[in-house]
């Protein structure tokens, strides 16, 4: 079998930039993994997006597990060689195959895709997440299209119909059964009466008839729960399995929306990145908590890859907060004065600002503010390393309770 023999070949960098004298023998290999994926005629299913492709990973996951064992990317799948790799791993035992494809590089994308050969292609959105790599959003869209182009005629396009640049792919489409999902109700899935639940969780109808609740806190991831949905209905999943599924198996990453209850204080971790949409996104789902809560409180560290746009944006940020109803701010990183900045330009008396010169000296800092009855978001760029400083905060939040 081709499984045995050439597994140890996938286990470094799959590069179209690879020396000549590599070239060749880098594209046999690849050529092997495509002839064994062929074997098992089973729904692949290939996600791609600016944001949200692990949540939304997760629910189809917890949806499908309800028939069958699922084979899956493993956590940050960032490179054409860790989905060749999962790739390798099939075998008859697995019903579905679930690729999240995290890859920037365009070249590596599109091998990813042709090689994986999705029977379903998930694309969520297109942000700014990656601008400095790709150059514009334009040009993320042009690379995650590749999804799209490459499915087969039978096959099935899953798009976001309130992203423009997502939606309009269905005119590249290589198959005519496209699926979309978002708010507007001209989807074929689309959710209305959104009920922010707290603690609980979100409630919403999915073509305002059947009722979802899960634990989720924005937004952002009732889109991710209608693109699962959308391809749990493809796979001819009944709607009460898909509602079982999503209330019951599934539950937010640590770092990525989850939510830390802790008796009187409530926090939510959204510590794993922050980008442009993302902080706004989780500012939405912190405001939803003021009915629940005697204070808000915002600790946000500065977000990254934005060059030469990173002052810019970090003061615009600012703009946009003073607006809500956020209580206490704790910023922290390079560019993250710069939000308390553009605050106190537009509301100057309302909140309490406070910079943090030290991440290290973060959990300290936070918890000199923390007051009970407080709903807290912490969120902010990967490499501060917040959730470090959350599990600090949280340890002697418990030692002191």
């Amino acid at each position: 079998m081709v499984k045995k023999e050439t597994e140890h070949l996938y286990s470094s960098e799959i590069s179209l930039v690879a020396s000549p004298e590599l070239e060749d023998y880098i594209l046999l290999n690849l050529r092997k993994v495509q002839e064994y994926r062929r074997q098992f005629d089973i729904p692949v299913i290939g996600i791609a997006g600016a944001e949200g492709k692990t949540t939304t990973k997760r629910m189809i996951s917890a949806i499908l597990r309800k028939r069958g064992p699922v084979l899956e990317t493993p956590l940050d799948c960032h490179t054409a060689s860790t989905v060749t790799s999962t790739l390798m791993r099939l075998s008859d035992r697995y019903r579905y195959a679930l690729l999240e494809l995290g890859i920037i590089n365009k070249d590596q994308f599109r091998l990813a895709a042709e090689i994986s050969q999705p029977t379903i292609g998930v694309i969520t959105n297109i942000g700014e997440a990656h601008m400095p790599g790709l150059g514009d959003k334009y040009l993320i869209a042009d690379a995650k299209m590749e999804l799209v182009r490459r499915l087969p005629r039978d096959g099935f396009a899953v798009l976001n119909i309130d992203d423009e640049l997502v939606s309009g792919m269905e005119a590249f489409s290589s198959t005519p059964q496209v699926i979309k999902f978002g708010l507007n109700t001209n989807a074929h899935f689309y959710a209305t009466g959104m009920n922010y639940l707290g603690p609980e969780g979100m409630e919403f109808y999915v073509n305002q008839f059947y009722r979802f609740q899960l634990p989720i806190y924005s937004s952002a991831s009732v889109y991710n729960a209608l693109a699962a949905i959308a391809v749990g209905r493809i796979l001819q999943f009944e709607f009460e399995e898909i509602q079982d599924a999503l209330r019951n198996d599934f539950r937010l990453l640590p770092g990525r929306g989850e939510l830390i209850d802790l008796g009187d204080i409530f926090i939510l971790n959204h510590t794993y990145n922050a980008t442009i949409n993302a902080v706004t996104k989780a500012c939405e789902s912190l405001i939803q908590f003021k009915k629940f809560s005697q204070k808000l409180m915002l600790v946000l560290g500065s977000m990254e890859g934005l060059e030469k746009y990173s002052e810019k944006v970090h003061l615009n940020l600012g703009y946009y907060l003073s607006a809500l109803p956020i209580d206490i701010i704790v910023t922290v990183g390079a560019d993250a004065h710069l939000v308390g900045k553009g605050i106190r330009q537009i509301n100057h008396t309302r909140k309490v600002i406070h910079q943090c010169e030290d991440v290290e000296a973060l959990a300290e800092t936070v918890y000199r503010f923390l007051e009970p009855h407080t709903t807290m978001l912490m969120i902010g760029g990967k490499s501060l390393k917040l959730h470090e400083q959350l599990e600090l905060l949280t340890a002697k939040i418990k030692e002191h309770a």
